[in-house]
């Protein structure tokens, strides 16, 4: 009988014992959970990191599929003692609310590959979802396909690895035109593959001329999208130092044929690693990774990691490309004010009624001569610090000019993304204080600015044909006030209504 209740007594202790570990990890969850809640930095409704510093943040793999957007994103998490990069696996049916699924991808005992950096998605000719992926560690691009009609499960390609040659971030998608599936490699050069079977690739040379590029010699090609906008093909793309930008086109004789070169990202900025899907609209939806520029250790914020609003790609008759907000923005605007239409002398600025730190403001500014006419956000009453956006119709640019966006000025930033691949010395351009984004405004035609913020991101929409993001990080919490100013001429200032945005992050 003694035993028996030494032995009861002794598997009470490790139920106890058990039952404290588990109340010490949940209460750490809760700990971590309320800590970066604490973070007056963390988007509310630009989806980020759920946990952890994620560097890199690449979404990768996004496809619609039976109702539901899927995103991937790369995320770094701990096995047996080593950092390894996997795909999270985030699903929405709205693009704003997301839900945490299984990862989309990650390493096993016995995979080829130590890590699963960037690539894309696809649908075979048989109808059957894949993703694309970069094996870390093999030296090769990979396949992964889903039977699961929720996309939950993924299985890695039997006939793995598909191309060896040791590039990186590889974009696939079937031809139907051709019965044939197209593989370009990340690198120096976009190097074309192609394929009837998805097991034998043969290497059909560079995608793109090297005497047509169009961009700087210096400049990589990587974290490729390749997608047709009605007649025409995009190609969309980063160079690890200078960001995203695109490619529009035709794709023919296994060749692209550049007809426009342009740039969603410029000295300054961080709109990095984009990613395409098609949604049963026909829509052309793009998210990209905005790298932060605050230390991630200077302090343990216990995240890093945001995702750009989705972006809606479309071409106007001359073929330019138009960048929008989704419809779908529609349903996280909370309390809509609206404000009366006015004019602004030289050198004179004004107070919205508006004020916050995420939020939508839509206004528009006509009458534009040669002044230089914009907006200011996370500005406090006194302009101790604020951040300017605005037109400069001489030297015909798009500005977000953030000197004094920090208490702590001036602010520089970066010249650069990712110092990968930089160039010469002598080429290299040095911190800046704003980034300058080409712009212009036809004869008689207004500004219409649609200026998303969010605690540390500014993503402004221009027009519908022109779209910069930056982030800031203001250290006065009275920096909350929304102004509107001209300098050198008289301006007016119409259709003034701003919005309040649900949350939507995932804690």
């Amino acid at each position: 009988m003694r035993k028996i209740l030494l032995i009861v007594m002794s598997l009470c202790a490790i139920n106890l014992s058990f039952a404290q570990d588990w109340d010490n990890m949940w209460s750490q969850a809760r700990e971590l959970r309320e800590h970066i809640m604490a973070d007056p930095y963390r988007p509310i409704y630009h989806f980020t990191a759920p946990e952890g510093i994620c560097d890199p943040f690449d979404p990768n793999g996004a496809i619609f599929w039976n109702g539901k957007y899927h995103l991937g994103y790369i995320y770094q998490k701990m096995r047996d003692g080593k950092r390894e990069h996997v795909w999270g696996h985030a699903v929405s049916t709205d693009l704003f609310h997301w839900t945490i699924y299984p990862d989309f991808l990650n390493v096993k005992d016995g995979d080829l590959e130590r890590g699963i950096f960037s690539g894309g998605s696809f649908i075979s000719r048989e109808g059957i979802p894949f993703v694309s992926y970069h094996g870390e560690g093999a030296g090769a691009n990979m396949l992964a396909y889903s039977t699961d009609k929720d996309l939950r499960t993924w299985k890695k390609y039997e006939h793995n690895p598909i191309v060896k040659n040791g590039a990186w971030d590889p974009e696939v998608w079937y031809d139907k035109k051709t019965d044939y599936y197209y593989h370009i490699n990340g690198g120096h050069q976009a190097g074309l593959f192609k394929s009837k079977d998805m097991i034998n690739w043969e290497h059909t040379g560079l995608l793109i001329d090297k005497e047509d590029r169009l961009n700087n010699d210096f400049e990589d090609f990587s974290c490729s999208d390749f997608f047709t906008i009605g007649d025409k093909d995009v190609l969309l793309f980063i160079s690890h130092y200078l960001g995203t930008q695109y490619y529009i086109g035709k794709f023919e004789n296994d060749k692209f044929i550049i007809d426009s070169h342009g740039r969603m990202n410029w000295p300054g900025g961080t709109f990095f690693a984009p990613e395409e899907m098609k949604d049963d609209k026909g829509r052309n939806i793009v998210f990209g990774w905005v790298l932060e520029r605050r230390p991630h250790y200077a302090g343990f914020y216990g995240w890093s990691g945001i995702m750009s609003l989705p972006r809606v790609l479309t071409l106007d008759k001359n073929g330019q490309m138009q960048i929008n907000p989704p419809e779908e923005i529609s349903l996280i605007r909370l309390n809509q004010l609206k404000e009366d239409n006015f004019s602004l002398k030289a050198n004179e600025e004004k107070t919205l009624s508006a004020s916050g730190t995420s939020m939508e403001i839509q206004l528009e500014i006509t009458d534009i001569k040669d002044a230089i006419a914009g907006v200011k956000v996370f500005a406090d009453a006194d302009n101790k610090e604020y951040t300017s956006i605005y037109y400069d119709p001489n030297a015909k640019e798009l500005v977000i000019d953030f000197e004094k966006s920090s208490l702590e000025q001036p602010v520089k930033m970066p010249s650069y993304c990712v110092r990968h691949f930089e160039p010469k010395e002598e080429e290299r351009k040095p911190d800046v204080s704003s980034q300058h984004t080409p712009f212009e405004l036809e004869k008689g035609e207004s500004l219409k600015l649609n200026i998303f913020i969010d605690k540390c991101m500014i993503e402004v929409f221009a027009n519908g044909r022109q779209c910069v993001t930056q982030v800031v990080y203001p250290k006065l919490r009275t920096s909350d006030k929304v102004k509107v100013f001209s300098t050198d001429d008289s301006i007016k200032i119409k259709n003034i209504q701003s919005y309040e945005i649900a949350p939507t992050t995932i804690y």
